[in-house]
């Protein structure tokens, strides 16, 4: 039984060829059964004995053909199938189906040649030979043989080229639908899998298998019945007698057979000579090699038309690639000049002509004009628009083809006999923009050979085309020109830097202002994507732009560095906005750069001596803030103990570093309060809490800031132990009133400073410390203008000379408050107690509670400072009208 069909397309395609087969088989049938009955002499015995196993053979061949039949469709009928069911298949499917196809002829050549052809040459003898002592057919050893030799020359090939030829049309359907399915060419990979045929190949196997052979079969067959028909009529003929029938009949055979090889072999290397000339000359011009295509036509043969056919496409193709090129060579001028003198020569050599000139129309006067006029040395020809072939043409909007310009009355003559020019014929063209309104004419003169052609015609009209949209395009340049000239103008005499880039975040134009600000040259801004110009440290600005494209938001960014490898970093305001076009769609951005550098600048030095709120005030304000006016402004002085002695033992390098470090961390103390630095005096600072502007916490930001002063000395002397290095000890003073402020000095050099008697005594107060043995004493006028709680504790009234009137002094010891559990509370209040009995002139009672205060808290200053006046009060008692005061006899 024969293999199971395919389903569909694929099953359609197989009982399709197995059609072809059986048909094949049938005509090799009744080739081999005409030939048995001419010439093997069979009886009516033997006719029914074979016509009786016949059957038996072709069912037994034709299984095994429609098997392998089979095998052959199977990636074929798949394809087919999967193209059935989804209309779209694998790559690889597809492809392994396309080589198939276009190997099927060959494969059922091969199958019936090698396997169908010798399997019937031996099965039907076979059958023959088998089945004779059975049926009484006897046949002949002859005939038998003769039987498998008329198979295997006559009926096999008959039956493969018949096959080859039918399958090869068969196959034309389905490979045009798996080409297209596939959509591409097939792979290097599976174009190795096709086998070729070549024609060479093909007339050999027509010499061979159907010329020599079956000569070779003639030339036996004849001269084997010549000696049955003399031995049946009982006639010998020696050797000798029939040797010339032999060498005639060989020769004649082999004459025949070297005719028909060599017949084949000249006629495949005429063809194929011919056909490798026009597979070199395609692959010139696949190579795009016009100019090398050499196909001489040297033969009158079918080849002949096609080389002929094939130089006049190449020559087309030429003729195309010239006015692309003219194309692109007339898109890329835009200064009108140029463009119109480059015109006027392409026209003339693409159309083959003596002359050429472009008219323009000119609406103010009504005219058509030409810039240039090639060949008649003259810059500009005018013509009315009603006169002449060219104002027809232009008034018509239809193309002139004249042949004899002189028979034609709207030809203008005047021009000829002006120059000296005969013109022969004229091919005149309208241009038109896109809006369809006409814009001039082109002009063509004489034709070198002949007349203008169809040909000719619909190259100018193309040409012309081309040439109006170059004439709109140059315009159009001119118009963007001059607009980007003004606009250049404007960005560069702009003080704001201006960068635009394009919708691919390009950058596309920079300005001076703009270069200056990024570092670099402009060559290396312009042209460069965003993320590629804005780097590194300015990534930030990248990020603005993406981030305004997605919100189609602009971008603000206030006081912004920009890191320049040229120069120092450059401070600006950057604005990023999306630029938008009329259908609202985004086709850029555009960066905006204010150069605060030098506003900076000034605010970096301000910076240095008050903290960057107060700064941005007194920038915002202007300099009426600097003019001298009386204020309230908490001062403070801060010192350092026995400076002398340890520079002198540090030496001056170790002192500079030593004071830097010292002050960098105060000053930072003092900035970070709102606080302004007003001076250094040596080893002593002095800085200014309510100037220039003065806020309701001014006392308490001074004295916190005294506060935080020991705290950051406790870290200092921490890293100065560790580096073996003495530590340091520090006294401070804040006092709170109404002082000078104001820029105070000479005209060439101004200080923004304070004077007035409480800054003097801040100054004191810094003293009086060495007096107490305290840290930071502050005026009882600070302490009446503070806002917060703070951890105090009343020191002394004094009187500092000069001034009458005493002051109340205390101590801040808010920086020692977490030792209140470890003896500090104890020690304030036995101090408390003691400074009463003390203003009480209770000598005994007041030492005893400052003993008990030094008691709590070993090496208090101030208590020890007590007890020992107690100590003194106690010999010599102060005078009856000692008011409890306590005199500074010393800054």
């Amino acid at each position: 039984m024969s293999p199971a069909a395919p389903a569909g397309s694929g099953r359609a395609l197989f009982w399709r060829l197995v059609w072809i087969y059986n048909s094949g088989c049938i005509a090799a049938i009744v080739i081999t059964l005409i030939l048995v009955l001419l010439g093997l002499e069979f009886t009516g015995w033997q006719w029914l004995m074979i016509m009786a196993q016949l059957p038996l053979a072709v069912i037994i061949y034709t299984s095994i053909d429609v098997w392998v039949i089979h095998r052959h469709t199977r990636p074929i009928a798949a394809a087919l199938d999967t193209l059935d069911r989804t209309s779209t298949a694998s790559p690889a499917d597809l492809s392994r189906a396309l080589v198939q196809s276009l190997n099927l002829p060959l494969l059922s050549f091969l199958r019936v040649t090698f396997l169908h052809g010798p399997i019937v040459a031996i099965i039907v003898p076979t059958c023959m030979v088998l089945t004779s002592p059975w049926t009484d057919a006897y046949f002949a050893r002859w005939q038998v043989l003769t039987f498998s030799a008329m198979v295997l020359f006559f009926a096999s090939p008959t039956h493969a080229i018949f096959e080859f030829f039918a399958v090869s049309r068969a196959m034309v359907p389905t490979i045009l639908r798996l080409s297209r399915a596939l959509g591409s060419p097939l792979a290097p990979g599976y174009q190795r899998r096709l086998i070729a045929v070549r024609l060479k190949s093909k007339l050999l196997y027509l010499a061979i298998f159907v010329t020599a052979l079956p000569l070779v079969f003639f030339a036996a067959s004849v001269i084997f019945k010549v000696e049955r028909i003399m031995l049946t009529r009982g006639i010998n003929v020696a050797l000798s007698d029939m040797l010339p029938l032999y060498l005639w009949v060989g020769g004649l055979v082999i004459i025949c057979m070297a005719g028909s090889v060599i017949m084949a072999l000249l006629t495949a290397n005429e063809v194929s000579s011919s056909a490798t000339r026009l597979v070199e000359a395609m692959g010139e011009v696949e190579k795009n090699r016009l100019d090398r295509v050499r196909l001489d036509v040297v033969s009158t043969d079918e080849y002949a038309e096609i080389n002929r056919g094939f130089l006049m496409m190449v020559e087309a193709l030429q003729e195309e690639q010239r006015i692309l090129a003219i194309s692109h060579d007339l898109a890329g001028e835009l200064q009108l000049d140029l463009l119109i003198a480059r015109i006027m020569h392409e026209t003339t050599q693409l159309l083959n002509a003596e002359r050429s000139t472009l008219f323009v129309h000119d609406p103010k006067t009504g005219e058509l004009f030409s810039l240039y006029a090639e060949g008649d040395g003259l810059r500009e020809i005018r013509i009315p628009v009603d006169r002449g072939i060219a104002g027809a043409v232009f008034a018509s909007g239809v193309m002139e083809n004249i042949s004899d310009p002189y028979e034609d009355p709207r030809f203008g003559k005047e021009v000829d006999r002006r120059t000296g020019f005969i013109t022969r014929s004229i091919l005149c063209a309208p241009i038109s923009n896109k809006a369809g309104t006409r814009i001039g004419v082109t002009q063509v003169l004489n034709k070198r050979q002949g007349a203008f052609n169809p040909r000719d015609e619909a190259r100018l009209r193309a040409f012309s085309a081309q040439i109006a949209v170059c004439l709109e395009n140059a315009r159009l340049f001119e118009d963007v020109l001059n607009m980007k000239n003004y606009n250049e103008s404007i960005l560069k005499s702009t003080s704001n830097g201006i960068i635009t880039l394009d919708a691919d975040n390009v950058i596309v134009t920079a300005n001076d202002a703009a270069v200056a600000l990024v570092g670099g040259s402009r060559e290396a801004v312009v042209g460069q994507q965003a993320r590629a110009a804005f780097c590194g440290d300015n990534s930030w600005i990248a990020d603005s732009i993406e981030r305004a494209a997605r919100t189609a938001d602009p971008a603000l960014a206030f006081d912004v560095q920009i890191a320049r490898v040229d120069a120092a970093p450059a401070s600006v305001n950057l604005t990023t906005a999306p630029l938008i076009d009329a259908a609202d769609k985004r086709i850029g951005s555009m960066l905006v750069m204010e150069d605060i550098t030098a506003e900076k600048r000034v605010r970096s030095t301000m910076s240095r001596y008050m903290s960057a709120e107060v700064a941005e005030q007194l920038l915002a304000a202007g300099e009426d803030e600097l003019i001298g006016k009386d204020q309230k402004v908490s001062v403070l002085f801060a010192d350092v103990r026995g400076f002398t002695s340890i520079a002198e033992s540090i030496g001056a390098r170790e002192t500079v570093a030593m004071l830097n470090a010292y002050f960098t961390e105060m000053v930072d103390v003092v900035l970070r309060n709102g606080g302004i630095l007003d001076k250094y005096i040596g080893d002593a600072m002095m800085a200014l809490f309510g100037a220039p502007f003065a806020t309701a916490r001014d006392a308490d930001n001074a004295v916190a800031t005294a506060n935080q002063m020991m705290r950051a000395l406790t870290r200092i002397n921490a890293q100065r132990t560790r580096d073996r290095h003495p530590k340091l000890d520090i006294g401070i003073g804040v006092s709170t009133g109404e002082v000078i402020v104001g820029n105070i000095g000479s005209a060439k050099r101004m200080e923004y400073t304070v004077i007035g008697d409480n800054v003097n005594l801040a100054s004191r107060l810094e003293g009086a410390n060495k007096l107490y043995g305290s840290k930071i004493l502050i005026s009882e006028f600070t302490r009446d203008a503070l806002g917060s709680p703070v951890l105090l504790r009343e020191i002394d009234r004094i009187r500092v000379r000069g001034k009458a009137r005493p002051v109340a002094i205390h101590e801040s010891l808010q920086y020692r408050s977490n030792e209140i559990d470890r003896g500090l509370g104890a020690m304030l209040e036995a101090f408390e107690n003691g400074l009463a009995a003390y203003r009480a002139l209770e000598w005994e009672q007041a030492e005893a509670a400052f003993e008990q205060a030094l008691v709590a808290m070993p090496g208090d200053g101030p208590s020890r400072v007590y007890r020992d006046r107690c100590r003194q009060f106690r010999v010599v008692p102060p005078p009856p009208d000692w008011d409890g005061v306590w005199a500074l006899t010393s800054k």
